[in-house]
């Protein structure tokens, strides 16, 4: 037995997870986690780690696989800064290889703060050029995007989640005035809108845009600097998950009911409320049960983690434990 993540993972499992992964044809065009080469990459290198001497024949020994995940790094000047596509998911992934292996085995420091300084670099660029009260900025397909997974929400939350890279003054002086800039932006109702100054309204309340996305930032942002202001407003976001996250596109951990869920596993992680478990038990249950009408949207990846059925059944293996659950490839 292995442990991961405080869970005894078996030698069967371990296999079982490799079979489901191809690094022999990566495309080397993107770099993300998500949607990019970084993410098998970064999980068969946690899986080569975990087989230690019993590693199979056909999966590189981890310190290769770490090799080929650096040198992705020369993609990290032409590629977004945010989550899904970009320079932040790079950054997760070089997070989570170190969370599992250990940075002795993994990622030098050196490497991830170049990263780092990257991200850091492109949002003072951006926040000067716009003459922004931002200290911060990023920008996606021309828009600024505030959630989760194009936005300065998930950008934020995962430099948060590699401070120990940072030099305190950039946090001091640029990522926490980002934070609160940020959520200034909310809506009278505590939802946000998905972009600045953004056409769609107070309609999206959903992981990748509106309140859900801002859970897991403002409750790591009380923990980092120790201020209610930021459990408040998570306490907030929760309130509007539960009044409208019942999403009318269906299920999935991206844009549905799953990923809502989430940030009341979080909240109770946090707060310890059994409010809040009892709420995501709620949401739980209405993905299980599938009802008619629910899904008015078929997702492009029906089978998919983050648009379909697979989010789901993550939700309801991780919620066993909810004290352990983790949004996937976003919480580390």
């Amino acid at each position: 037995m292995f442990s991961l993540n405080g869970k005894n993972v078996s030698h069967d499992m371990l296999q079982l997870a490799l079979n489901y992964i191809d690094i022999n044809n990566l495309k080397g065009r993107r770099i993300s986690f998500l949607c990019g080469d970084a993410g098998p990459l970064a999980i068969a290198t946690v899986i080569s780690y975990k087989f230690g001497n019993g590693r199979p024949d056909n999966l590189p020994d981890y310190h290769n696989l770490v090799k080929r995940l650096i040198n992705l790094s020369t993609l990290v000047q032409e590629s977004p800064d945010e989550l899904l596509y970009g320079r932040v998911g790079y950054l997760y992934a070089l997070l989570f290889v170190n969370k599992y292996i250990g940075e002795k085995n993994g990622v030098s420091a050196n490497n991830i703060e170049k990263v780092i300084s990257s991200v850091l670099k492109s949002g003072k660029q951006f926040s000067q050029q716009m003459k922004s009260e931002s200290p911060l900025l990023w920008q996606w397909h021309d828009k600024i995007y505030l959630g989760a997974a194009h936005g300065i929400s998930g950008i934020l939350y995962v430099l948060l989640q590699g401070r120990s890279y940072i030099n305190a003054e950039e946090i001091r002086s640029f990522i926490k005035p980002t934070l609160d800039w940020l959520l200034k932006q909310r809506f009278p109702s505590g939802n946000f809108p998905s972009s600045l100054k953004s056409s769609s309204g107070d309609r999206l309340v959903q992981w990748c845009h509106g309140a859900p996305g801002f859970v897991p930032l403002c409750l790591l942002a009380y923990q980092i600097f120790h201020e209610e202001k930021y459990l408040n407003i998570a306490i907030q976001c929760g309130d509007v998950i539960w009044q409208r996250g019942l999403c009318a596109k269906g299920f999935s951990i991206c844009h549905g009911v799953a990923g809502n869920a989430y940030a009341f596993l979080q909240l109770y992680q946090v707060t310890k409320k059994a409010v809040y478990l009892y709420r995501a038990c709620c949401f739980v249950e209405w993905c299980a049960c599938g009802r008619a009408g629910s899904e008015l949207r078929r997702p492009d990846r029906p089978a998919s983690l983050f648009e379909g059925l697979l989010g789901r059944i993550y939700l309801a293996a991780d919620i066993v434990n909810p004290m352990e659950a983790k949004f996937p490839a976003f919480c580390l």
